[in-house]
């Protein structure tokens, strides 16, 4: 489908040769959880793609025409995955290219969701020994340049008898994890305050971990955004990460630190546990 500024594609199989998202990465993508038929977040997923088309000077699609095409694509499914990527065009073979280029905006349901089974899996967290580069640039967006994390889901799969996940670390420095931001806990005289690592030069500043922060503000609860060095988390007694697919998940252990999982804590995120 073509409107006036955009080639759009829903859930198209194939892309062109020459589109520049699979030459170059140049482009941006959001991931959606959508629930009963809605796009949870999905304003915050547009406010985010707006911003990485800011830092890559790519048009922006407005909300109505993303809504729009969200729900053609996601067609009777009530609860599934939907990705969405805008790619800033096709063009010749090269890294310059035309400013007449009308971007490609791609709407992709990946898979339905099955209703969850609850299990008591212990989730444990390691250390990758991958070290990403600074790029104050690019980071905070989802832009579509993820070889980092494709690096870090390579040793994650070689390690995926020991560990659940992975944790990132710059300068010894925690930042996130393969696909999730963190938070960990601690008690100061009877109350709780959370500590989440700064996103900088690495990582993206996730739509729930803004969410949560909000949240805690709102209820005045303490937290921080502070370096969190990866030697120093015996001060904390519990430690969870959070994305918008899969919610909040408490982390069981993370490198030689074990947390606890208090039920004040499932009581006062109980929002956020999918």
């Amino acid at each position: 489908m073509i409107d006036s500024n955009f080639n759009i594609f829903i859930n198209k199989k194939t892309i062109p040769i020459n589109d520049r998202a699979f030459n170059y990465g140049d482009g941006l993508f959001e991931t959606l959880l959508i629930k009963d038929g809605n796009a949870i977040y999905l304003k915050e997923h547009v406010n985010r793609l707006h911003r990485g088309c800011e830092t890559l000077l790519l048009k922006k699609p407005s909300f109505s025409l993303i809504r729009e095409h969200v729900k053609r694509a996601i067609g009777n499914s009530k609860n599934c995955i939907l990705k969405i990527v805008l790619s800033r065009g096709a063009d010749k073979f090269g890294y310059q290219f035309s400013k007449k280029l009308i971007p490609n905006l791609y709407f992709i349901k990946v898979h339905d969701i099955k209703e969850k089974i609850v299990t008591e899996k212990k989730i444990n967290v390691g250390f990758s020994k991958y070290k990403p580069a600074n790029n104050n640039t690019l980071s905070k967006i989802k832009h579509l340049n993820r070889l980092d994390q494709c690096l870090i889901a390579s040793e994650l799969g070689a390690l995926e008898n020991q560990y659940d996940d992975l944790a990132v670390t710059h300068d010894k420095n925690i930042i996130e994890t393969l696909s999730s931001n963190l938070f960990f806990v601690k008690k100061i005289k009877n109350n709780y305050v959370f500590d989440t690592p700064i996103i900088s030069s690495f990582g993206v500043n996730g739509i729930i971990r803004q969410k949560i922060l909000e949240f805690l503000q709102k209820k005045k609860i303490k937290s921080n955004i502070i370096n969190i060095k990866k030697n120093n988390l015996q001060k904390y007694s519990a430690c969870f990460k959070v994305n918008s697919i899969k919610g909040l998940v408490f982390i069981d252990r993370m490198g030689k630190n074990k947390f606890s999982k208090p039920e004040m804590l499932y009581n006062i995120f109980k929002s956020f546990i999918y």
